[in-house]
């Protein structure tokens, strides 16, 4: 039967491998698919540094089995069909136990048990109304109302699992925990580490499960088959770029979103810059400088309009009071000037200027009292000197005033002049026409031609300043308006342009990482699929080997197991064949086939080799199978039971009468109701003891030739023998939590039946068993038989028989 090897290569090694394969994938991306394998924070770091950080394994890594468990005992009191406690008791090492009885005898309730404290539900129920699930609790003994599985695990302690239910709990209200020999108990069973292990490779199929598994949507059957192909790292890094490309992703789709929405507004806007930037938009990789500058006005010829325009707005001259100010000081500095320049003002400065002189004169002659030079007979003296420099400070401080005044008018003067030389015209703007520039420019002209007289000034500008005021204010309230007419339509567009600018940036500074995240992520998904056909493709075998054994008169052949599609369009799809013709196997089965069938899908799932789980338990599996089918059931059991402890739950005999009837070695156990939901669990045959009633069958033959039975009967007390002490040999190892494979080895070593009971007894099958032998009178004989009697033949007596039985008890019994 063909599983997932446990040898086989690590996913990370496969993934390396395609990597290396793909010579289309750049190196950064493959980088980014390791990191994504690893963890959203290594991804995280690769796309942020780029650095490689993660480096190919030197070896190959082996994934390795798990440490098994084995089913050792199922108690349980006030659950389901059983009232008062009872026990399952299980041999936990790898064959087959078969546990028997009719329909309501409660055997199924162990199952259901099992399933409930190891995985929290229960399929049966699942899909029940109401009122069926209602009664979970034993109506004779509900309380209290527990559950108990103990399981032996290799190279481990024991390990017990548990649901306590306390009076008024329904049926979720159950208490769960777990529990390894010699440790404290623990809440829940996620200890343990199963919780994965139990929903991947569920130990425990029930015939409603066997139904079910085939007779929902494709897509849950897909769901089933797909957890056992251990990608979940592929998967989680699927998902981690999944999460990234959507996140980064969004940068360039806003900047896209956004260039539709501008170059979809365009056409309706009449400004030529409108055309120019649909024009600069339509390139896969637009020139976003070219665009900054059209947007921001450093490249069109309609900057420049509006430039001037805003030109014009701005403008200023001084307004009709500013003007009257200069006029009126202007007029009032010449009033003070002609009020000062008088025929008396021109005399004292004359007459100043005279004493002047003469004071000169007299301070040049050299003598005291000179005869004025004027009149010739006064005498300058130093009287008249003073009298005379008194007169000219006189005259000097109207002179003063005087020549203050007539600064005061050219100042005025030149601040006037310089008003009016400030007037200019306003150049024409290109491509508008402003209605009130001719009005102001014939304003300027008339303002600029300014009187040569000073006096003519003041009412030159109270003349013609407010009239170029106001042509003025018309001429910049049109340029503004013109302005925002041709704004009005631009300026929204040019904000929606530098916010798509902006975005664009953004974008493109993630479009190369967004590349890479792209194709690593196509990568992903396209070899997600090739390694979920590569994993499937074993078990894919291994079911269409277990249906070849199953299918038996079946004309229903499966050809193809398959998983296709994904998210809502998944599903497993099963092909095969009728008489050689192709078709579709699910749609040509009959009930019986398809429960054969989902089998055959089921135990490659449950007997994988990544599974703690060394047991599996089947509830009614052959209820709807024929009898051919059962000998092919029991042949995959047989095969199984190599390295599975295989229990199976039956509610009618005829696999308990199919393993008599073939000699199969398989412990048989009788499950019987009686009143109260009490119930009874008893051994009804172990491979030991069939051997021993086997013999004693042949020897109270009186048909069976004498040399027959001299011939036969050793090898029955042989294989007794061995079957007593293996029973016990794996029973007693696997409770030490020793390896099974160990074991085995140890078990193959085993040559002869007295080193199997050495084996089984002392743990070591060189012993000396003499003293064994001799303890008990029957031992010796039996064991002789069982040795040299298999080589020469013997006699065999009723007593023998019963030498026989008394020693396979003692060896199962670790006496």
């Amino acid at each position: 039967m063909s599983e997932m090897a446990s040898g086989s290569r690590s996913l990370i090694e496969t993934v390396w491998n395609l990597l290396d394969d793909d010579t289309d994938l750049s190196d950064e991306a493959k980088y980014v698919v390791i990191a994504a394998l690893d963890s959203k924070h290594a991804l995280a770091e690769q796309l942020g540094s780029g650095a490689t950080t993660h480096q190919r394994p030197e070896t190959l890594a082996v994934e390795e089995e798990p440490a098994g468990a084995f089913l050792r005992e199922i108690r349980v009191s006030g659950f389901r069909g059983i009232g008062p406690q009872a026990t399952l008791q299980i041999t936990p090492y790898p064959g087959i136990t078969v546990v028997s009885g009719r329909n309501g005898s409660g055997k199924s309730s162990f199952a259901e048990a099992l399933e409930y404290a190891l995985t929290g539900q229960s399929y049966r129920w699942k899909h029940k109304a109401k009122l069926w699930v209602d009664a979970w609790r034993n109506l004779h003994l509900g309380q209290p109302c527990e559950v108990r599985v103990d399981f032996t695990t290799e190279n481990g302690p024991r390990t017990s699992i548990g649901a306590q239910w306390p009076d008024d709990a329904d049926l979720d209200g159950a208490k769960h925990w777990s529990q390894r020999e010699g440790e404290k108990r623990q809440e829940g069973v996620d200890a343990l580490g199963w919780s994965t292990a139990v929903e991947v490779h569920r130990p425990i199929l029930s015939y409603d499960e066997i139904g079910g598994l085939l007779e929902q949507e494709p897509s849950k059957l897909y769901d089933a088959l797909d957890k056992l192909l251990a990608l979940d790292e592929i998967l989680d890094a699927e998902t981690r770029l999944n999460a990234e490309y959507s996140e980064r992703r969004q940068p360039r789709k806003l900047a896209k979103d956004a260039k539709a929405a501008l170059k979809k507004g365009l056409p309706g806007v009449d400004d030529a810059r409108a055309a120019e930037l649909a024009k600069l938009l339509r390139p896969h990789a637009p020139d976003l400088e070219a665009i900054t500058n059209l947007v921001s006005g450093g490249d069109s010829s309609e900057h420049a309009t509006v430039a001037a325009l805003n030109t014009i707005a701005d403008m200023d001259v001084p307004d009709g009071r500013t003007a009257a100010d200069i006029a009126t000081s202007l007029r009032d500095a010449m009033a003070n000037a002609r009020t000062l320049a008088d025929d008396a003002m021109r005399t004292a400065e004359l007459r100043s200027d005279l004493l002047k002189r003469a004071l000169e004169f007299r301070n040049t002659d050299g003598s005291d009292s000179p005869v004025c030079p004027v009149c010739g007979e006064g005498v300058l003296d130093s009287e008249w000197e003073a009298h005379a420099r008194e007169a000219i400070a006189t005259d000097d401080s109207q002179l003063a005033m005087y020549r203050e005044a007539r600064r005061d008018v050219h100042d005025r003067e030149q601040a006037a002049r310089a008003l009016l030389g400030s007037l200019r015209n306003v150049a024409p703007v290109n491509g508008t026409e402003l209605s009130t520039l001719a009005a102001y420019d014939q304003r300027v002209a008339a303002a600029s031609a300014v009187p040569d007289n000073v006096e003519d000034l003041p009412t030159h500008i109270e003349t013609h300043i407010p009239p170029l005021h106001e042509a003025l204010e018309a001429l910049r309230a049109e340029a503004a308006e013109t302005v925002r007419s041709l704004e009005s339509a631009w300026m929204p567009i040019a904000e929606e342009a530098l916010e798509w600018l902006a975005l664009e940036r953004r974008a493109r500074d993630t479009d190369n990482t967004l590349k890479v995240v792209e194709s690593a992520r196509k990568w992903v998904q396209d070899n997600a699929q090739l390694l979920r056909e590569q994993r499937l493709e074993p078990i894919s075998q291994g079911a269409r080997a277990i249906w070849s054994q199953l299918r038996q008169e079946s004309d229903v052949d499966i050809s193809t197991i398959a998983l296709e599609g994904k998210r809502t369009h998944r599903r497993a799809v099963l092909r095969g064949h009728v008489d050689g013709k192709p078709a579709g196997a699910l749609s040509v089965m009959s009930q019986g086939e398809l429960h054969a069938l989902a089998l055959a899908l089921f135990l490659p799932r449950a007997t994988a080799s990544a599974s703690p789980f060394r047991f599996i338990v089947l509830d009614d599996p052959i209820q709807a199978m024929d009898p051919a089918k059962i000998d092919g059931f029991l042949n995959v059991l047989r095969e199984l039971a190599m390295t599975r402890q295989v229990i199976v739950f039956s509610h009618d005999d005829r696999l308990a009468s199919a393993i008599r009837q073939q000699s199969i070695d398989a412990h048989l156990i009788e499950v019987t109701r009686e009143s109260g939901s009490q119930l009874v669990v008893q051994h009804a045959e172990e491979p030991a003891r069939r051997y021993v009633e086997d013999a004693h069958a042949i020897v109270a033959d009186d048909n069976v030739p004498e040399e027959v039975k001299r011939r036969a009967c050793p090898g029955l007390f042989r294989f007794a023998i061995e079957a007593a002490a293996r029973q016990h040999y794996f029973t007693r190892r696997n409770v030490e939590g020793k390896a099974q494979q160990e074991s085995e080895e140890l078990w193959a070593e085993a040559k002869s039946a007295t080193a199997c009971v050495a084996l089984a007894l002392k743990d070591a099958r060189d012993a000396d068993m003499s003293g064994w032998k001799s303890y008990r009178a029957y031992r010796g004989p039996a064991m002789s038989i069982a040795t040299k009697g298999v080589h020469a033949g013997a006699t065999i007596t009723k007593e023998d028989i019963g030498d026989l039985r008394k020693t396979v008890a003692d060896v199962l019994e670790g006496k």
